[in-house]
């Protein structure tokens, strides 16, 4: 049977299809475009109420066209309600993948007992994302994702260890080390994510290490540790730790368990241990409780903390949310605080990157991009854009030319791999 496998969200939700790839290659599915498909599955994602309205619009443009639709991921976990009534082949949720053989017809994989559940990579990928944990220990008011995956399960280090060599040897050069919250990773399981870059790092190989998202509240109680796993030349030297507000009061009615001067505490320990490193965070606009005066704060830690890279997200009421019994703001007021903070971080990051025009450092290209375009990462997570097509996976001394709001643009000065 051809199979075609659609994915929306997070890093974390592409580690899934990966798994997902992994059970229908296994049972002898052949996975193939849209236009060739006998059957599409769509992992979910729901964070938003925009990301959920885009998602389900998917799935009813699917089953519009005739086509046998599987629909996997947080949307059939958190709400399994919106899809009580759409005609599908059925449902699975980020614990119950293995399920999709019995959902998919087997025509290929009649006869098997057992479907492979390795995670496949694309063939010429060089990155990939592995998933460390699913779920967290936090309890944010807003947030549907805890429903979604629940509480922390972490995947033994053995068992990541082993799948991050085989991804190495494969020619793999970033690594996306992803979770809820990769902080907490190895709580319920006497390990740590420390511990786990201390294990990943001695992998021999020429790769990359990124962490991915971690929650301050979590970050804070492995920091010291953790900036001694960072040191490794393995490991990125990029942090993604949300803050969500500037107002502590906020702060407290969205139960995120940490305080501006907490937030400011571990971004500051950290740069000041990578001067060059990149420090990346959330903010969420219009959440219910903020007034004028707790955004004024965001807007001040904001201009304070200068982040280099910034998602900012106009708050939308989750279903099954504690947050969602509460008295919404007027849709004209997120959208002003979303425009303002917008500008302020186009602002910030123009002359953040302007800095970096003249300097010369090492990239690995990642991706293939736009009109014979590369994309390329240096060791501190910046995006770098270089005007030639260049194989992927090679390693290149570049030479800043020019800076974009949110991309360097750079100037190919020799290959080094």
């Amino acid at each position: 049977m051809k199979v075609h496998l659609k994915t929306f969200g997070c890093t974390a939700n592409h580690a899934d299809s990966r798994r997902i790839l992994g059970v229908v290659g296994g049972l002898g599915h052949t996975i193939c475009s849209e236009a060739e498909a006998d059957a599409v599955i769509v992992n979910t994602c729901t964070v938003t109420g925009r990301t959920e309205q885009k998602v389900l619009g998917e799935i009813h443009r699917l089953i519009g066209i005739g086509m046998d639709v599987i629909v996997a991921g947080c949307i059939p976990a958190a709400q399994p309600e919106e899809l009580a009534d759409l005609d599908l082949c059925g449902t699975v949720t980020p614990r119950s993948f293995d399920r999709i053989g019995h959902l998919l017809p087997d025509h290929a994989g009649r006869g098997r007992e057992r479907c492979s559940t390795d995670p496949v990579v694309p063939v010429g990928a060089v990155v990939a994302p592995v998933e460390i944990a699913t779920g967290c220990v936090g309890n944010c008011s807003y947030c549907i994702v805890k429903k979604a995956r629940g509480e922390l399960v972490s995947r033994p280090t053995a068992e990541i260890f082993e799948e991050v060599c085989e991804l190495v040897k494969r020619g793999v050069w970033e690594i996306q080390l992803t979770s809820q919250d990769t902080a907490c990773y190895g709580w319920d399981i006497g390990s740590s994510l420390p511990g786990l870059l201390s294990e990943l790092s001695g992998i021999a190989g020429d790769f990359r290490i990124r962490v991915g998202m971690m929650n301050p509240a979590t970050a804070r109680k492995i920091l010291d540790e953790l900036i001694e796993a960072y040191r490794c030349d393995k490991v990125y030297k990029f942090l993604h730790l949300p803050i969500q507000s500037g107002s502590d009061q906020v702060l407290i009615d969205m139960k995120r368990g940490h305080s501006a001067e907490e937030y400011r505490m571990i971004s500051d320990k950290f740069t000041d241990n990578f001067p060059l490193g990149v420090v990346s965070t959330d903010f969420i606009v219009g959440y219910p409780t903020e007034t004028d005066t707790d955004f004024l704060r965001t807007l001040e830690l904001f201009r304070e903390l200068q982040p280099f890279k910034v998602n900012i997200t106009r708050y939308s009421k989750r279903p099954h949310t504690e947050a969602s019994s509460l008295r919404d703001l007027p849709e004209w007021v997120k959208k002003e605080r979303s425009r303002r903070l917008t500008e302020e971080h186009r602002r910030i990051a123009r002359e953040i990157l302007h800095r970096y025009i003249g300097g010369v450092c090492e990239v690995a290209v990642t991706t293939t991009g736009r009109d014979h375009t590369s994309i390329a990462r240096d060791d501190n997570y910046r995006y770098i854009v270089i005007k030639e097509k260049l194989a992927l996976g090679s390693r290149h001394k570049v030479k800043i030319r020019d800076a974009k709001s949110t991309y360097l643009i750079g100037e190919r000065v020799s290959r080094t791999v």
